[in-house]
């Protein structure tokens, strides 16, 4: 019986992987793509997800292991609307206070570092080596993206990216939707739905904005992506 599924057969599933190996015994796969469905990734089979959802879901938890998080909250809610309780991985490398919260669905990757009475929301990614101090708030579908430090008191809202090695003073709030660029250090308040880069950071754009421009170009859905 399969105890875990990781949806996404891809490389934040490699790595999402390796953190849920350490504690769970057996592992399989859920990927969108036909392409991959019916073969095996990081040694373990991949099943198309919804008749995998539909017919061996009784005693398995699932974990989302996609980056965007706008379609890793659309897959969680999925999963859950087919029953599976969402599954929470905490690698064994990582340092979490004993009063910190830890959101279902989400993980925590090694060398990730969750302070006293931090929260952290539903199907969040704090990824490699991020630092989340004291008294922080993070809402539901964040990514932490590597090295990202939060300092004391920082709130960051849901669907919101701290992109990598990007760094938060104390006591800043983090607007929904918001994308803070990689090696961005963020001195004051970040409106909702914006893209902020730079040292200190400052307002580039409307991720929507950006998000728009690029699917006009290819004609297709584009995502921002500072990871």
């Amino acid at each position: 019986m399969t105890n875990l599924y990781i949806w996404g057969a891809g490389g934040h599933g490699k790595v999402v992987f390796d953190c849920a190996a350490a504690t769970v015994e057996t592992i399989a796969f859920l990927d969108d793509n036909p392409k991959v469905q019916g073969s095996q990734f990081c040694g373990r089979p991949v099943f198309a997800p919804l008749i995998r959802l539909q017919v061996d879901s009784a005693g398995a938890s699932f974990i989302i292991a996609i980056g965007d998080n706008r379609m890793r909250a659309a897959r969680f809610l999925v999963a859950l609307e087919y029953g599976l309780p969402a599954g929470t991985i905490v690698h064994p490398a990582a340092v979490v206070s004993r009063s910190a919260v830890i959101g279902e669905g989400t993980v925590v990757m090694p060398g990730a570092t969750i302070n006293a009475d931090a929260r952290i929301g539903r199907n969040c990614i704090v990824n490699t080596g991020a630092v989340v101090e004291h008294d922080c708030c993070i809402g539901d579908h964040v990514h932490l993206a590597p090295r990202s430090t939060l300092g004391g008191g920082v709130s960051v809202d849901s669907f919101s990216l701290i992109g990598i090695g990007a760094v938060v003073i104390p006591g800043v709030v983090i607007g929904d939707g918001a994308v803070v660029g990689a090696g961005a250090v963020v001195v004051k308040a970040v409106p909702q739905g914006v893209i902020v880069a730079g040292v200190p950071a400052r307002v580039l754009a409307r991720a929507e904005d950006v998000q728009a421009a690029g699917a006009r170009m290819k004609g297709v859905d584009a995502f921002v992506r500072f990871t």
